[in-house]
């Protein structure tokens, strides 16, 4: 797959059998099975060209009891290439916050079409210490950041865009695998997967002002920076339009609740500047998500 990397550290490995994904050679390494999908549904790689159109979430614009079946299915095989299927997965109703659930064997298996659980509503990541249980999330800019405990038997998935990078959503997890399964951040390892990157994600004044309050001014400086810019007439915006590194703030977060720097792997991948492999927001093509999966493979505790 031609994916275009932001440097040559070798992060992922490319999978081309069944439907594509990527996974992260860390997490690969540790066994904890992972990954994060593109665009394409198949792959020839001798022909280095595939079929794209990938669906395996339900949009706001799709008929949900059209739809549901069909994107089910498609988890259910991506699943089962991770050795998982979709009677494992938990998945939850995410809405850009920083709220994080802890896994009950009662949210396993598919439940659409409906409204999710009340539990699960407005939830933007989940943790779980119980063996074999696939963990979901969605996304088209925003990255996933995936966590794993291997002393405790643990993992964490979280979708972390702008609004939930701003509440720490990662520490939020960490935390609960520390007060929920006994874990030691400094046990644990994690991986920030594909998103938008700084160049690409233009912000308005008010993020600056939102981490400068709730984070620090340092903090605000250190990850987001001015760019020239212009407005809707191709005028020059005098002193230009912040920039977010989503990357940069979720490494911070990582390394603030207290897990190395060694056990944390960072995405050089940016979702926009390869809006042909991935479904962007701020490229204009979300006709679906890409969907990121881990599977707690440790056996438990």
């Amino acid at each position: 797959m031609k994916i275009r990397f932001s440097s040559d550290k070798k992060i992922f490995s490319q999978h081309t059998d069944g439907v594509p994904y990527l996974s992260f050679d860390m997490l690969d390494e540790l066994g904890v099975p992972n990954l994060f999908t593109t665009r394409y549904v198949s792959y020839d790689s001798d022909a280095k060209d595939g079929r794209k159109g990938l669906r395996l979430a339900v949009m706001d614009t799709d008929d949900i009891e059209e739809a549901a079946p069909f994107v089910i299915k498609n988890r259910d095989r991506l699943a089962r290439q991770l050795g998982s299927s979709i009677d494992c997965e938990c998945i939850t109703d995410q809405k850009h916050t920083n709220y994080v659930h802890v896994v009950r064997p009662e949210d396993l298996g598919p439940d659409w079409p409906g409204e999710k659980p009340l539990h699960r509503q407005y939830v933007d990541g989940m943790v779980t210490d119980i063996p074999d249980v696939l963990l979901t999330v969605f996304g088209g800019d925003c990255p996933p950041v995936y966590i794993a405990d291997p002393v405790r038997g643990a993992i964490g998935l979280v979708h972390a865009g702008w609004k939930g990078t701003l509440g720490r959503i990662p520490a939020v997890a960490v935390a609960n695998m520390t007060v929920r399964f006994g874990c030691d951040p400094q046990d644990m390892y994690a991986a920030i997967g594909p998103g938008v990157c700084r160049d690409c994600y233009e912000m308005g004044n008010e993020i600056y002002d939102a981490f400068a309050e709730q984070w620090s001014t340092a903090d605000a400086d250190r990850i987001l920076s001015r760019y020239p810019a212009v407005d809707a007439d191709g005028r020059e915006i005098p002193g230009g339009k912040y920039h977010l590194d989503l990357r940069e703030a979720n490494l911070l977060t990582l390394l603030r609740s207290g897990i190395p720097e060694e056990h944390i792997a960072v995405s050089n991948v940016c979702t926009k500047c390869n809006a042909d492999m991935f479904y962007s927001y701020r490229s204009g093509h979300m006709e679906n998500e890409q969907t990121a999966m881990m599977v707690n493979r440790f056996g438990g505790r």
